[in-house]
């Protein structure tokens, strides 16, 4: 392969890893590596405007009593509303005031501001939310920046399915609409998604199981606006295990889905 094609396919693998059975319902825990020479951008080191203050300030001047804290990229707005009006147009506050910021000093993928998460609670329990990550992409994404998006979304989340079956479990449809949120951002890039099984039970099964259900969530991208053209599905079974330990740990990482993330042929 010549280099210029080494450089277009420098892949970015999101895996997606880790899959228990609670209850009935199978977890696939979400683990995500880069290629080797990809570069991460936005990160949070040297950054130079101190975002958690500047967000405060913001929901002060909005009115708002809620607290604002920064770390690994994700600005977090928490604290307790009387009302789903009033937390929504805080956070919304906070995000555009500091997307305008970004902005306005022509910061990009510099400014270390990865996501936005509305943590406000509602007479104290917490609300179903996944961080937006799309957001602070701005338009024209460059790949890495696409990777990193995805990192933080599944940065200690998971996609369920039921127990044995493709059918994605209603608690994912938050993480996934935040998943086609960011693929609708990055449509310069193709995206492979694969399914993996472990080494248990009948080879052939395992196979059907993989392609099923990595066509199930290319399914659920695709009703999110996800273009058909940006998606390859691919089963791979039990072929390409993580560990072969033979252990439940190990079946665990080999059970997974994992996201390949390359730029498009010119």
């Amino acid at each position: 392969m010549s280099e210029n094609k080494k450089r277009k396919r420098n892949a970015i693998v999101l895996g997606v890893v880790g899959l228990a059975s609670i209850m009935g319902v199978a977890t696939t825990g979400l683990v995500i590596g880069t290629s080797i020479g990809s570069k991460q951008p936005s990160s949070t080191e040297n950054i130079k405007i101190d975002w958690a203050k500047f967000a405060r300030e913001k929901v002060s001047e909005s009115g708002f009593n809620f607290d604002v804290t920064f770390e690994k990229g994700v600005l977090a707005i928490s604290g307790l509303a009387k009302d789903e009006k009033d937390r929504h147009n805080a956070f919304e506050a906070v995000k555009n005031a500091v997307l305008d910021k970004i902005k306005s000093e022509k910061l990009g993928d510099t400014s270390g501001v990865l996501a936005f998460e509305n943590a406000i609670t509602l007479d104290g329990k917490k609300v179903d939310n996944v961080p937006d990550a799309a957001s602070a992409l701005g338009e024209k994404p460059q790949a890495a920046a696409c990777q990193t998006a995805y990192n933080t979304l599944l940065d200690g989340r998971v996609i369920n399915f039921n127990s044995g079956s493709a059918i994605i479990s209603p608690d994912s449809q938050s993480l996934l609409n935040g998943l086609a949120d960011v693929a609708n951002r990055c449509v310069d890039y193709s995206v492979e998604v694969g399914g993996h099984t472990d080494t248990k039970g009948d080879a052939i099964a395992n196979q059907t199981l993989s392609e099923n259900r990595a066509q199930a969530v290319a399914d659920y991208l695709l009703g999110k606006g996800v273009t058909k053209s940006q998606l390859e599905i691919k089963g791979y079974g039990e072929s390409k295990p993580l560990d072969t330990s033979e252990t439940k740990d190990a079946d665990a990482k080999n059970r997974r889905i994992e996201f390949k993330v390359e730029e498009k042929a010119k």
